[in-house]
């Protein structure tokens, strides 16, 4: 997955909004709050983070 692939999924989704914060971190949100955050490690990969339901993640 590149930066670009995340990025287009996350605006295919109703009423998300980006915002690029936290020294370059992508964040997308729905109603001002937080559902994923990509960005780089220093190892220059993507990283994804996704928040789910403590059920969702089970």
């Amino acid at each position: 997955m590149t930066l670009d692939d995340y990025n287009s999924f996350c605006a295919s989704l109703p009423r998300a909004t980006h915002v690029v914060q936290w020294g370059g971190a992508h964040v997308w949100k729905v109603g001002g709050k937080v559902f994923a955050i990509g960005g780089w490690n220093e190892g220059k990969q993507l990283f994804v983070t996704f928040k789910c339901s403590d059920i969702a993640y089970d």
